[in-house]
């Protein structure tokens, strides 16, 4: 039986759904399947679908305070053209392994712009944390990850949450107004029963909504980082999770299907699709990049 907080579940088959972010300006949900190289968007008026395909894999989308779409790409950082959703570089991010790809991105209050990069073999831990906005292009501003997942920052934007999911690690750190981090400390661990921590959200009231892949849903955690909620989802990988609608009272909740045998897919036909929730809680709106 299903969680009754789950109210739609769109069938999108990703193979790594990610990526979830709420468009205030367009009034849509966006995310990515980064392995089929595709780009989705909801119109929550009108609950429409529509799937774009990419020309190498996509990672993540932010909105500017122009309305534009930014999005992080495999190898860097572009503009995308809301209409046809064609691509100008913006920039390279091109001092990386080879191995490595960019992955999951979020805005400060402030409205710089956080992403990670990883190993796309997921074996080494040369992965980084990367800031930008207000005129600056991506500079490193952490290191030594091999799977950047989250990040998410507080109500109050004074502290910024980073995973390494290889590790079943979130940090805590403390964020200024001038997107400058200190005080990195371990905040939340995940046994091996909850799964390894994805993508990270904030609500109204402060707390953290973490995805689990292999952990079969989301998680909340309070600012003290006491776990007080678990939803359970019917897919093994979930990935990412963000508030989304004209009050911020649904969160959107994406899965992966990717390296799931026949026998659990067949149990769980719903992997690689978003989930729509009514958690009882409203969210925060993202503050917008300022590029």
């Amino acid at each position: 039986m299903l969680d009754d907080t789950i109210k739609i579940i769109i069938s999108s088959q990703c193979q790594l759904g990610e990526g979830a972010y709420f468009a205030k300006a367009h009034n849509c949900l966006f995310w990515v399947d980064i392995l089929g190289q595709r780009l989705f968007r909801l119109h929550c008026q009108s609950m429409r679908v529509s799937q774009f395909t990419m020309p190498e894999p996509i990672c993540w989308v932010m909105e500017t305070e122009q309305a534009e779409l930014v999005a992080g790409f495999a190898k860097g950082v572009y503009k995308l053209n809301s209409e046809d959703f064609s691509r100008e570089l913006l920039y390279a991010i091109d001092h990386e392994p080879s191995q490595n790809r960019l992955n999951d991105g979020k805005t400060s209050r402030q409205g710089f712009g956080f992403f990670g990069s990883m190993d796309s073999q997921e074996q080494t831990n040369s992965g980084k944390l990367y800031r930008f906005g207000h005129g600056q292009a991506p500079t490193a501003v952490d290191h030594d990850y091999t799977i950047s997942n989250g990040p998410a920052v507080s109500k109050n934007g004074q502290f910024l949450y980073s995973t390494d999911s290889d590790k079943q690690t979130i940090y805590r750190f403390t964020l200024n107004e001038h997107g400058e981090l200190a005080d990195k400390h371990e905040f939340i661990h995940f046994t091996d029963n909850m799964g390894f921590p994805d993508g990270m959200t904030v609500d109204s009231e402060d707390h953290l909504w973490v995805a689990a892949w292999n952990g079969y849903g989301v998680y909340r955690f309070a600012p003290s980082g006491e776990q007080v909620q678990f939803i359970r989802l019917p897919a093994p990988r979930v990935t990412s999770v963000a508030f989304v609608g004209e009050e911020l009272t649904h969160l959107a909740v994406t899965t992966a299907a990717v390296g799931l045998e026949d026998s659990v897919l067949a149990d769980y036909p719903h992997s690689g699709g978003v989930f729509i929730l009514e958690p009882g809680v409203k969210g925060i709106a993202e503050t917008p990049l300022k590029l």
